[in-house]
């Protein structure tokens, strides 16, 4: 993915919320969250132009990959919070001098875990790597790092919902395993930008669980975060990581059909997520999660046992360089 299923207070209004950015030339960018319905609402054309840039092949060549958008738009519309979902619109006023969206994000607050996923950050291929007049960073270093962009999002996601933001995950195409032909980017050009702002890979073997019911578990994906948009330095606990995933996976439930047996179900996901909150060094060998199977793979007691094998600090996972990002 381009930066795939990758990867912050200020007064609300009750349609489109646009932040303008500082140093820009007469407004020409700015960037906007729609955290809620009437934000959504609030700015149709806007909307319809973000998800006609998301669906563009250029960004994300893998179907498996890509959430359908109506899916997405309608966890907003009906302020569904499994997860939370948010859309990041970066506009660039043209020639004639109307805005339009040439790179965006979709960033999930997950509730139960007090988890972030960057679950998609793209740029027009046309805009890669570029860097507007009076900037020192390129527009996705201004998605990112800004204070109208994820850092300031994140905290604001914080305050919104009363609880302190854990970990903030995103995904990146393995390129040790990835056909770069298929991709639309080379993955190694991918991940040195991650590296070069401050992303880390989690230590183990993540499997991406099927965003819907048409789609398998893709494996050629590090799971990866941004340790310091959370606070977290070299280390993050299992809980945090398995806590996340379980709700990751159930959440996926409502883009499948029930009876599915790529579901998690609530009864399971609810017992396994008891056995996590409980979770300590001293107990980490002696549980098994329920979990749930795709294509014979037990997607969430898989992923548990390759932390438990890449465990440190007794009940932690390491943090690392992302490899293939030298």
């Amino acid at each position: 993915m381009e930066c795939e299923r990758l990867v912050g207070v200020l007064i609300r209004k009750s349609h489109l919320f646009i932040h303008p950015m500082r140093d820009s030339h007469d407004r020409q960018y700015t960037l906007s969250w729609i955290t809620d319905a009437n934000e959504l609402a609030g700015d149709p054309d806007s909307i319809d132009e973000f998800f006609e840039l998301y669906q563009d092949p250029t960004n994300f060549p893998d179907p498996d990959e890509l959430e359908d958008p109506d899916f997405i738009r309608d966890r907003i519309a009906s302020s569904n919070n499994n997860p939370h979902t948010h859309l990041l619109i970066f506009k660039l006023r043209n020639a004639d001098g109307k805005p339009r969206v040439i790179a965006g994000g979709i960033i999930e607050f997950y509730p139960d875990s007090c988890c972030i996923l960057v679950t998609y950050l793209f740029v027009h291929e046309a805009f890669r790597g570029f860097k507007l007049p009076g900037q020192h960073q390129n527009i996705a270093e201004i998605m990112i790092h800004s204070e109208q962009g994820l850092v300031g999002l994140v905290r604001h996601l914080a305050k919104k919902y009363g609880k302190e933001v854990k970990a903030v995950f995103f995904e990146s195409n393995n390129p040790y395993q990835t056909d770069s032909a298929s991709d639309s980017m080379p993955p190694e050009m991918r991940l040195r930008f991650f590296k070069r702002n401050g992303g880390k890979k989690v230590d183990f073997e993540y499997i991406q669980p099927p965003l819907d019911d048409d789609k398998g578990i893709v494996t050629n994906m590090y799971l990866l975060c941004f340790p310091g948009i959370s606070g977290l330095s070299d280390k993050m606990p299992i809980g945090v990581v398995m806590g996340f995933l379980i709700e990751l996976s159930k959440s996926l439930d409502q883009n499948k059909p029930p009876g599915s047996p790529a579901c998690y179900g609530l009864e399971r996901y609810q017992r396994d997520r008891e056995v996590i909150s409980n979770l300590n060094a001293s107990n980490l060998d002696l549980i098994a999660l329920e979990g749930f199977v795709v294509q014979g793979v037990n997607v969430i007691q898989t992923m548990y046992q390759s932390l438990l094998d890449r465990r440190v600090d007794g009940e932690k996972v390491a943090l690392i360089a992302i490899p293939g990002a030298a």
